[in-house]
């Protein structure tokens, strides 16, 4: 499953990613972080290491996720949750809830002793208590204004925080379905720099529109109408399946941007965050991974160590055999 998704990502413009597990119960995050270790591929896109989306999340902004798997930070060692190898190996990103009683020693403990980055989200955190989730290490936010505390002009939650002159870097859904585009525009020129444009995509991209059955992460069906991804019967976001280079698309409109501009929110600004020495630009001593875009920002090759593993030429002429 991993070689496939590596096969089919460039043909979003994706080089790179981190796998996201959400919350699960802690058996299953020790079978599967195993594998996703980081994974270099000259064919395809590399695995970057996981991103772990729970347990340590708030139940009032759970979103999709499974509430009965998840935990206090006080009350669960972050080694019996995702097993100490996995810690030092597989896990790269973890997004928790800052307000949750031992979060802050959970960010400083991941942060110092794993060195792995801390994004804080499903989150009804106040803007203090953001930003002391800053304070104890925390650098991002996850798929910010959803599942957190809304942008409030007394009340700004941890959205706030992307205005602070230590801004975390903040991830964004530009989707037209998890935020509008004013939105979305209105956090880039905030600051152009943090912004990291995400897909949130799940499973069920690039299947047919339908009625899904739930699973163990999901308990619940999931209704695919286009890009949107509901749990049946409710309003209740489970994902999008929009593939990112459509989201550079709509953020070169939506935030009336030059290509160049858009395209460092999904280049440069991830590796700046993630600190990935060898990734994010073209210069002399890193990976020769790039896009080749049209003016209009449409995708046409991508290429991995310097090799070109997806073209539209190509793909369409597979299409028309």
């Amino acid at each position: 499953m991993k070689s496939k998704l590596s096969q089919y990502l460039p043909s979003t413009g994706v080089t790179a990613f981190y796998p996201t597990v959400p919350t699960v119960q802690p058996d299953v995050f020790q079978k599967v972080l195993p594998f996703l270790r980081p994974f270099d591929s000259s064919t395809g896109a590399s695995v970057l290491g996981a991103h772990v989306e729970g347990p340590f999340l708030a139940p009032s902004k759970k979103g999709a996720h499974n509430a009965e798997n998840m935990h206090i930070p006080e009350s669960s060692s972050l080694e019996d949750i995702y097993g100490e190898h996995n810690l030092r190996t597989a896990v790269k990103l973890v997004t928790l809830a800052p307000e949750l009683s031992g979060s802050l020693t959970h960010i400083t403990s991941l942060v110092r002793n794993y060195d792995i980055k801390v994004s804080m989200g499903h989150s009804a955190a106040s803007f203090e208590e953001g930003y002391q989730g800053k304070l104890a290490g925390a650098t991002l936010l996850t798929h910010t204004f959803n599942a957190m505390s809304p942008l409030h002009h007394r009340e700004p939650g941890l959205a706030g925080l992307i205005s602070d002159q230590a801004s975390p870097y903040f991830s964004l859904i530009a989707d037209a379905i998890h935020l509008h585009p004013s939105i979305v525009s209105l956090a880039y020129h905030s600051g152009p720099e943090k912004a990291i444009l995400i897909t949130d995509s799940v499973e069920l991209s690039g299947l047919p529109d339908g009625l899904y059955p739930g699973h163990s992460q999901i308990p619940h069906p999931q209704l695919k109408v286009g890009n949107k991804v509901t749990i049946s019967g409710t309003e209740t976001l489970v994902g999008t399946c929009i593939p990112l280079d459509q989201c550079v698309r709509n953020l070169i409109e939506w935030a009336c941007l030059p290509i160049e501009k858009a395209v460092l929110t999904v280049t440069e600004n991830v590796a700046n965050a993630m600190l990935l020495k060898d990734r994010g630009q073209l210069t002399i001593g890193k990976r020769g991974d790039f896009v080749v875009l049209n003016d209009l920002g449409d995708l046409l090759e991508t290429w991995v160590m310097g090799r070109e593993v997806w073209s539209r030429d190509l793909s369409s002429r597979s299409k028309n055999l």
